[in-house]
């Protein structure tokens, strides 16, 4: 059961059984019958071992709650590995908290550019901005992907793949990178992501090269600092981005 999970999971694990203030027989009794469990959703290995714990004496209600509490607090955005359909990640999530973090952006329509038809999301007087995200998670694991979720100073590997890429139709790209401990947010030019080395054209079968995709892996993600918002001003990031 251990084999597929994540360092940050483990850590967990370790901070639960630590915790215990029972026998070392009591806690290996325990620890013995959740790995011969086999754990069905919404009921998980933490749960029974929390609860097997507690019965035994050496574990009590406040220390869950505390565990638990630090535990959210270190890994705030799991809630969006939770996130299923593609498009509630990558619309309705991703373009939200981005325009949570500057005002000005506004939902394009006929009204603001006579010419939109749907090939961007947000708009900035004038600019036209197309947002992408993807989320870290360990690259060799088969758990879903809130348990695979990786923190930003993970040693794991893993592969963020920004697909559907039209640098012909925006000004700028805002790249949305979670985290389960942070969001990143990276400000590129539409020219500086169809000359980066990384960036590949063709995407789909019959597309005639008019899609492509950016893959960055754990790394060669370094080499994308330079376009990290730093100082939470993404207007002016998105400004200073669209005059290349």
């Amino acid at each position: 059961m251990l084999r597929g999970l994540t360092v940050e999971l483990l850590e967990l694990k370790n901070r639960i059984t630590t915790s215990f203030s029972g026998t070392e027989d009591d806690l290996r009794e325990v620890l013995d019958l959740i790995e011969q469990d086999q754990p069905v959703f919404p009921f998980n290995e933490y749960e029974h071992l929390i609860c097997n714990l507690i019965e035994k004496g050496g574990l009590n209600y406040n220390q869950y709650i505390e565990i638990r509490s630090e535990y959210i607090s270190q890994n705030p955005n799991l809630w969006i590995f939770e996130i299923s359909a593609p498009r509630g990640f990558g619309e309705k999530f991703a373009q939200t908290y981005v325009k949570g973090k500057c005002s000005k952006l506004k939902t394009p329509s006929k009204k603001l550019d006579p010419n939109y038809a749907g090939e961007y999301d947000l708009w900035l007087d004038g600019i036209t901005i197309e947002v992408k995200a993807s989320r870290a998670v360990d690259s060799n694991s088969e758990e879903p992907l809130y348990v695979k979720a990786l923190a930003r100073d993970t040693n794991r590997q893993f592969i963020m793949n920004f697909q559907q890429l039209k640098p012909q139709y925006c000004d700028v790209f805002i790249w949305v990178a979670v985290f389960r401990d942070e969001i990143v947010l990276w400000i590129m030019s539409s020219d500086e992501v169809e000359k980066n080395p990384f960036y590949s054209k063709g995407q789909h079968r019959g597309n005639k090269g008019n899609e492509g995709q950016l893959h960055i892996k754990h790394d060669k993600i370094h080499l994308f600092s330079k376009y990290e918002l730093k100082d939470d001003d993404l207007e002016g990031a998105i400004r200073k981005a669209a005059k290349g």
